[in-house]
Formats: C-alpha cells, structure tokens, sequence
C-alpha cells in the first residue's frame, strides 16, 4: 500500500507501530460488518452471536501483529561500502526484541532513496541482510522500517526507527574490463606486463660483469645459476588515471575508470589517481583503492 509523502513524514515523526489491514483482512472485516447488518436487520441471533465470536477472533489477530513489533528497539545498523548495483551485506544488532518467530521485511529510507532489505538470517540479537545500492553517490539514511504481515496474514504492522547510517556507494562495475591506460615509471628490474611469473623476464644471457641492477635476481633464487637481462630495458609498470574536465556519458566513464581501479589493486599494479583539484599518488594498496572510489562516488 502507497502513502502520499506528507503522509509518510508524519507516520516518521514518533516511533508509533501502525496497523492496517491486509486486502484479505479487508475482506474479512467486511464479512463481518456484512453479518452485523444482517443478524440486525433479520433479527438473528444466533448469526449475532457467531458474528461477535469471528469479531472477537479478529481482535486477537490484531493483537497478535502488534505483539511481533511490540517492544522492538535498534541499537546500532553497520553499513559497508559497496559498488552500486552489486550485492551487499550489511548487520543490525536489535537493542531489545519480542521472543517471537521473526519474519520482518526491512528497508532504509532517507530523503530521496528508499532500499529494501532481504533478510538473510534473523533473531532476537540482530539480523543479517542483504543490500543492493540502486546508484552511485554518498548514501545517508535517516529512517529504518520494519513491516510484518505475522502471524496471519490479515494485518500488517510497521515502525520507522530513526537511524544515522551512512555509506558510499562506488561507479557500477562493467562486465568487460577495458584495457589500461599505462604508462611507465624510471625504476628498472621489472617487465611492462601486468602478468606474474616467469614471463616477467624478456631474453636471459651469462654474466660478465655487467652492473648487479642487470642480474636476474629471481632466476638466481629459483635454479642458483647467475644470469643477467638483455634485450631492451625494463620497468616497473604504473597505471595513471586522470578525469577529463569535461566529458558526455558520466557515468559509463566513471565506471570504467572504478573497473580499471579495482584490476589493478587485484594485480598489485600501483596506480595513480588525478581528479577535480586532487592527485593521489601511485600505490597498490586496499586503502588507496578504497580512497580512489570514494573520490569517484562524488564526482
């Protein structure tokens, strides 16, 4: 069932469980209104009487709904930083929860963005959800709601707790990795492929006295035989990206650019980053790949 919004800020105002009824509580409440005008109307009272027991019934649902929401309270909602589109796990520890079977369907909600949860595992102390970002940016979420349809079906039940999570959310990921745009640094000893292995070595010869920079120090570890390098020099290569000022399909670029990112961390190939009046320099660590994202999140 859909709100209007000022309807929806004013149910955010106070943490207050509102109950409503199902399309098939609705049937039933009407069934029951039904059978009232009638055993009135006919003078029926054993219709009456059967009438007042399903009432009776109807109340306890009501109650039972409420009691699945009832006392319910958040402690705390860990968020992780994830690529838009891309599954996420995310925890929520409950601060005090009824000891009832827990079947809540979950969302964070903020100004403009609203993302269902689907539960993944869930008890008394907390619940592990999964969480997809629909788009790209710095994500702030202001309320968490909690529904339940429990135990019937005939009445569903709903909170908004206020909340202060955040998260960054990086450019999607493409599927097909576009090449890297490399350059390369002045430090010899290594081979401009971004491969691992032996074919990091171009052509081997004997040594005879060249200087040790030359010396093929991993093919020395491996077989003890000492061998120098020929052919042309070699470097260490480094990965430089830099945004344009201006440029169309925003968001593609910045997916491309996020994709690049993330190969060339899982390669360890340092890379470097030049957006709008910030430059990082070239490194190969988690924590500069995590910065790098976070720069693009914004753009």
């Amino acid at each position: 069932m859909k709100f209007h919004p000022w309807i929806i800020r004013l149910f955010k105002r106070k943490e207050r469980i509102y109950i409503l009824p199902t399309k098939m509580g609705g049937y039933l409440n009407g069934l029951i209104f039904l059978m009232f005008l009638l055993s009135v109307g006919y003078s029926n009272n054993l219709l009456l009487i059967f009438t007042l027991f399903l009432f009776g019934l109807n109340l306890i649902w009501v109650i039972q709904t409420h009691y699945h929401l009832h006392n319910l309270k958040l402690e705390s909602i860990n968020l992780a930083d994830a690529h838009a589109l891309e599954k996420n796990m995310a925890h929520l520890h409950w601060k005090k929860a009824p000891e009832v079977p827990h079947k809540w369907e979950l969302s964070l909600e903020g100004d403009e963005l609203s993302i269902i949860m689907n539960p993944i595992d869930q008890s008394e102390r907390g619940a592990l959800v999964e969480i997809i970002y629909p788009k790209r940016g710095f994500l702030k979420f202001t309320h968490l709601r909690v529904r339940t349809e429990m135990p019937f079906g005939l009445y569903q039940a709903w909170i908004y707790m206020k909340v202060s999570a955040e998260a960054y959310a990086y450019p999607a990921k493409l599927k097909d990795v576009p090449d890297l745009p490399a350059f390369f640094s002045d430090n010899p000893g290594e081979q401009t492929s971004m491969k691992k292995g032996s074919h990091d070595i171009w052509n081997l010869g004997p040594y005879q006295g060249e200087e040790s920079r030359k010396i093929s120090w991993k093919h020395y570890a491996r077989t003890g035989e000492l061998v120098v390098k020929e052919g042309e020099e070699l470097t260490n290569s480094v990965v430089h990206f830099k945004l344009p000022i201006s440029f169309e399909n925003k968001e593609y670029l910045l997916s491309k650019l996020a994709t690049q990112m993330v190969k060339c961390a899982r390669s360890e190939t340092p890379f470097s980053f030049e957006g709008a009046g910030k430059k990082t320099a070239a490194a190969n660590s988690s924590r500069h790949l995590h910065e790098c994202l976070k720069e693009l999140a914004r753009c």
